[in-house]
């Protein structure tokens, strides 16, 4: 048979001794005495006082630490690693031209590898501080002494750990009392029970589990089915009165919810679509010419098909639209019903304007002067290109003949090789341009007439 097991004494344990505390009245007599007790030997000690007190440091023995280079060491790391990465990514892993940069490190790598090397100091100078120091500490065995609290307001703590490798009980008691203290006490464990109270524990477990009951909640109101409506905390905008699409009611005459739009509105965006300033043709005209033809391309552009403005044809029907001649006369897109009037002012600063424009956007194929001569042209002759067709010229018969509108919109929307310009140029800034070239067309075509009285005197004659 086993021997039974002796029970556990009732005596109590005697506490635990971490040491000794002095107390002394003034900093002068700390320092005195954190002297004495590093010339003793002592290293693991501590002071503590109301206010920062000049050369206790010194006075403990307490050497200067060594997280500067700790994070001096953390902080040439990351810029190792910066430089490291950047070389490998861009100088061998995926090497790629990006304005120029050469591959591997270059100027750009600064700003990643000052980041990195802040990064790495900082989080060294945290994480180290925190380790260096032993921290966290939740508590400390001097707050068992009532004394102690008067360190945060007049009073100044020498102590002595008894973890300390000389620390001997007596020794410190009369190596500390040499010193002259005001009170000299040893640092006990705290006797009082460390278990928790169980009527604390019941009302922590009763806390966590009421505070699962909305979790619980929100959970079965996320996955179930109810049929009851839900519980609402403000009305306002579940059960506000309003009327749905396709109800009835007594507000209006026609007992309509939806109510019709509003004649002679525009809805946002859709104003250049009936507005010949944006078109340049009118679209009330359009019903007189008898092309299926000619209005889908007006409304779907004459080449790329893209949308020009407009509506599409009642009926709904997408006829086929007519292919363009051969000889880049008139396609059904010219048979609209252009404006044939300018719809902005013929002045001097519309003039300048389509000028401006014309010379940015158009002479590099037109010409300065219109006759299809520009230097894109000239370049394609230098270099024989046999499929190069000359741009038109401004001042064939048939391109003095369009309406100011079917230039117009031979600039918005393009023609043949022609790019658009509808992204490009304003819709002013379009006008003024046809401004202009009809400025150039009369300028080539002008005669005695057009010269005013007072200035015809000064023309010479032709030889």
């Amino acid at each position: 048979m086993s021997e039974p097991k002796p029970r556990k004494s009732d005596e109590p344990k005697a506490p635990r001794s971490f040491g000794w505390m002095a107390e002394f009245s003034d900093e002068h007599k700390l320092l005195e005495a954190a002297r004495k007790v590093r010339d003793s030997g002592y290293t693991r000690t501590d002071a503590f006082t109301p206010f920062p007190v000049h050369g206790i440091d010194e006075a403990l023995g307490i050497k200067p630490t060594i997280l500067p280079f700790i994070v001096l060491c953390a902080g040439l790391t990351g810029l190792c690693t910066a430089a490291l990465m950047q070389w490998w990514m861009n100088g061998v892993d995926y090497k790629y031209i990006i304005s120029g940069k050469p591959f591997g490190l270059s100027p750009a790598a600064v700003p990643v590898s000052f980041e990195l090397t802040i990064l790495f100091s900082a989080f060294t100078s945290v994480f180290g501080m925190i380790f260096l120091n032993g921290l966290p500490r939740f508590s400390n065995p001097l707050f068992t002494n009532p004394k102690f609290d008067r360190a945060t307001d007049d009073k100044f703590f020498l102590y002595v750990d008894s973890r300390d490798r000389y620390y001997n009980r007596d020794s410190v008691r009369e190596l500390l009392g040499s010193t002259h203290p005001e009170s000299l006490e040893e640092v006990l464990e705290d006797s009082t029970p460390s278990s928790i109270p169980k009527p604390i524990l019941l009302g922590a477990l009763l806390l966590v589990l009421a505070g699962l009951i909305p979790a619980m909640i929100v959970l079965n109101m996320r996955a179930g089915f109810s049929d009851l409506p839900r519980w609402h905390v403000w009305f306002d905008m579940d059960f506000q009165p309003k009327k749905k699409p396709q109800q009835s009611t007594t507000v209006f005459a026609d007992g309509r919810t939806m109510r019709p739009q509003v004649v002679g509105t525009v809805a946002r965006g859709q104003l250049t679509e009936q507005d010949p300033f944006y078109l340049g043709w009118d679209p009330s005209k359009l019903s007189a010419i008898h092309s299926p033809a000619a209005t889908l391309v007006a409304f779907q552009g004459p080449a790329s098909g893209s949308a020009a403005g407009g509506q599409p044809p009642a009926d709904g029907q997408t006829p086929p639209a007519s292919p363009a001649p051969a000889d880049g006369g008139s396609s059904p897109a010219m048979n609209l019903p252009y404006i044939t009037e300018l719809p902005i002012e013929a002045n001097s600063e519309h003039m300048k304007l389509g000028k401006t424009k014309y010379e940015t956007f158009c002479s590099a194929c037109h010409g300065y002067s219109g006759f299809g001569d520009g230097l894109v042209h000239k370049r394609a002759v230098s270099l024989l290109q046999d499929t190069w067709q000359q741009p038109t010229s401004l001042h064939a018969d048939r391109v003095q003949k369009q309406p100011v509108g079917q230039i117009f919109y031979t600039i918005t929307n393009g023609q043949n090789k022609m790019a658009p310009y509808a992204t490009s140029l304003t819709p002013k800034e379009r006008w003024a341009v046809v401004l202009y070239v009809k400025a150039l067309q009369r300028s080539r075509n002008a005669t005695i007439e057009d010269v005013p009285v007072e200035e015809r005197n000064k023309l010479t004659p032709a030889p």
